[in-house]
């Protein structure tokens, strides 16, 4: 598919941690900035590297790497910081009456608690995406992700909170139904009495905070979540090297993604040893090699496979990222 400025595509690179994931995405946005789309890589990964591949110090602000061509690095512990910062007055919203308490040691251990980190790097996508994408500011979004285990998680967090929300309301619909039931009853408003102050409590969906919410909530997990089971839209480039143990790890994220309807297109074989005369000594290697490849194709059938050998240096730069890109023109 051809990106332009009415309808930018996202692409997310997994893979095995010391695969080279980062590298080739940085390659592929490379290609594509040359192309000349307004091309924008994200890192995603606590451990970045992105900066260390491009050669260059990144932050969370864009930097101009190349033309056409931004990157960022996200910093996680502002993310979170931030995410936490926002849920606290988020809550102290909906909750007129917590405004006299200090949530400080709440969020705290909110800081601490699981799945924190898979929430605020959900919201960080969607500030990506609504901030370059849907801004008509990139072309193409290319997101560096961390380790398998966090990233899938991440991803499937849209699917998972629509059915919570769902519930949710339902539970809350049902919460407002009793609040009106009593209030036909003793013919009084609901209120209660909080810090001194009385409160009236909303038993109508259209005045309760919660319920507006949830609805908000819905309506922005349903935004993305279209954007990412959108095959025109995104796309998962999964990155693997000729062994085992990441063709498997691979295989079971892209089982897993598929179930969440996430569409997986690319593979790219990186580190591919070719060796003209093979020495003795490497023979079982290869043969090896040989096999997994084997086992990968038969894996991901009807998947667009692409091949990058085992370099002799470790890629650094934008010239070395060049020297790449022959080996993934098949990626789009």
């Amino acid at each position: 598919m051809t990106p332009n400025k009415a309808n930018y595509i996202i692409r997310f690179f997994l893979g095995k941690g010391g695969v080279g994931k980062t590298t080739t995405a940085a390659a592929y946005a490379l290609k594509m900035a040359m192309k000349g789309f307004q091309t924008y890589i994200v890192s995603l990964d606590p451990a970045h590297n992105l900066g260390d591949v491009l050669d260059t110090e990144l932050s969370d602000e864009p930097k101009k790497v190349y033309e056409n061509l931004w990157a960022i690095e996200v910093n996680y512990e502002k993310m979170i910081k931030n995410h936490l910062k926002q849920l606290s007055e988020k809550i102290k919203d909906i909750y007129g009456y917590l405004k006299i308490f200090n949530l400080e040691k709440y969020v705290d251990v909110l800081r601490h608690s699981p799945g924190v980190e898979e929430q605020a790097s959900l919201d960080k996508i969607i500030e990506i995406i609504r901030n370059y994408g849907e801004k008509n500011k990139a072309d193409i979004i290319v997101f560096d992700t961390p380790p398998t285990g966090l990233t899938l998680r991440i991803m499937a967090l849209p699917t998972i909170s629509l059915i919570w929300i769902d519930k949710l309301m339902e539970l809350r619909l049902a919460i407002l139904e009793r609040r009106r039931a009593i209030t036909k009853i003793t013919g009084e408003e609901y209120e209660v009495e909080i810090g001194g102050k009385k409160l009236k409590i909303p038993v109508d969906a259209a005045e309760d905070p919660i319920y507006k919410e949830l609805l908000n909530l819905k309506s922005e997990y349903d935004w993305i979540y279209n954007i990412l089971t959108d095959p025109n839209k995104t796309l998962i480039a999964l990155v693997i090297n000729p062994e085992m143990l990441p063709i498997l790890e691979a295989y079971r994220a892209y089982k897993f993604l598929s179930k969440i309807g996430i569409h997986t297109e690319y593979i790219i074989l990186n580190k591919v040893l070719i060796v003209r005369s093979v020495p003795e000594e490497l023979k079982p290697k290869i043969n090896e090699q040989n096999k997994a490849i084997e086992e990968a194709r038969k894996l991901f059938i009807n998947k667009i496979f692409t091949e990058i050998p085992y370099l002799p240096k470790e890629p650094r730069g934008i010239d070395d990222l060049k020297d790449i890109i022959t080996y993934i023109e098949n990626i789009s």
